[in-house]
């Protein structure tokens, strides 16, 4: 085992209630002892449901709230784990798009060139920075980390117009890997057991590079396009909140769709408070879905469950050009509306084509996020 990875200390945005970033902790945890033979791997997080206690050690009282003491104990307490840790990883997500003056990652650089430790990103996107700073930063904080795996080629190109001059990776987004993190096998067939078909639906409740008129527009066309779907065609729909966050979460809106759908077809809900795990196992039990939230689509599509998604950030139109998702399938965010989007879930009903790109392709190229980097250490025989 290398001893640069035996005691990797994981970052990225965690402790903000949002399942898809709950996802990558629960894949890390399993692939740096799987690939890199980490003994004790720890995120810098908050108790999550679906990892052992030991691994998520920050107190979630500093994420309560985005003032400067909040910001102050949430930096203390991972700088008491860098001097705990023998390198840094950037753990998934779309981590380099902003990064202002007093960032966190002006701590990890510094901690890097002071003590010698490495530093890394894997599953990660970069770009669209917002703002010619936050571009300036990032810039300067990428090109001192030797080992970048990005989760899409667009990520790829951006790396290498401002000249990255470390290991460049082009894998695909970490959970790509979560059904063989929990145990399960990809090559098994999928098999509905509803008497009715299920839709499964993720909103987005906030959007802070989009009007609020916006973002009710697109949730009212989504809500509209699935209750037609349940006044015409016999439904179940399953919501999944994503994201708990008192301010930044999707509570309300849905709950807005719950209401939309009384007496028009069966309604269960599921929550990031439940667990990855939980999720996963309900999100297998749908038969299509629409979804506004990123990682709602990309479970889908690892569950094999035909989906659509709101493309709402350009990180929705990288990842459906990833696996070549079908035209049929895909919508317009800037026409759709509730006919488009009823549209769409009639023809998931029957839907005969699939992503050009199968699932255990998309696993393999989740895994090189780890294989092909400098830690990865080789089965034994």
């Amino acid at each position: 085992m290398s001893d640069e990875a035996g005691r990797p200390l994981v970052i990225g945005y965690y402790g903000m209630d949002n399942a898809g970033d709950n996802s990558f902790c629960l894949v890390m945890n399993w692939a740096l002892g799987r690939y890199w033979g980490a003994t004790a791997p720890v995120f810098a997080a908050p108790p999550l449901v679906d990892l052992p206690v030991d691994r998520t050690p920050l107190d979630p009282r500093w994420y309560r709230s985005n003032g400067l003491v909040s910001r102050a104990g949430n930096l203390s307490q991972k700088a008491a784990l860098l001097r705990r840790s023998s390198m840094v990883v950037y753990g998934g997500g779309s981590v380099f798009r902003e990064m202002g003056p007093l960032s966190e990652k002006r701590l990890f650089s510094w901690h890097a060139r002071m003590t010698g430790h490495p530093v890394a990103a894997v599953g990660v996107s970069v770009g669209p920075f917002v703002s010619a700073a936050s571009e300036r930063r990032l810039v300067e904080v990428l090109r001192r980390i030797p080992y970048v795996a990005v989760r899409d080629s667009a990520s790829a190109e951006a790396l290498r117009a401002m000249g990255y001059p470390g290991s460049l990776t082009v894998a695909a987004d970490l959970a790509g890997l979560l059904p063989e993190a929990l145990g399960e096998d990809l090559c098994a067939p999928r098999v509905s057991r509803n008497q009715r078909p299920r839709l499964g639906v993720t909103l987005l409740g906030v959007d802070y590079e989009a009007s609020e008129e916006e973002v009710l527009r697109r949730e009212r066309a989504l809500t509209d396009g699935v209750r037609m779907l349940a006044e015409k065609e016999p439904i179940d729909v399953t919501i999944f909140v994503f994201n708990t966050h008192p301010q930044h979460g999707d509570i309300d809106a849905s709950h807005r769709l719950r209401s939309a759908l009384t007496d028009r077809c069966g309604v269960r809900e599921v929550t990031e408070r439940d667990g990855v795990a939980r999720i996963w196992q309900e999100m297998k039990e749908c038969d299509l879905g629409v979804h506004m939230r990123l990682h709602g689509a990309i479970f889908a599509y690892m569950a094999g469950v035909p989906f659509t998604l709101f493309p709402y950030q350009r990180k929705c139109d990288d990842f459906l050009d990833e696996i070549g998702q079908p035209g049929s399938f895909r919508l317009d965010l800037g026409k759709s509306d509730a006919n488009a989007v009823f549209e769409v879930l009639a023809g998931l009903l029957n839907a005969a084509e699939l992503p050009s790109v199968t699932r255990q392709r998309f696993a393999d190229k989740a895994r090189l996020n780890f294989t092909a980097a400098p830690w990865h250490q080789p089965p034994a025989g």
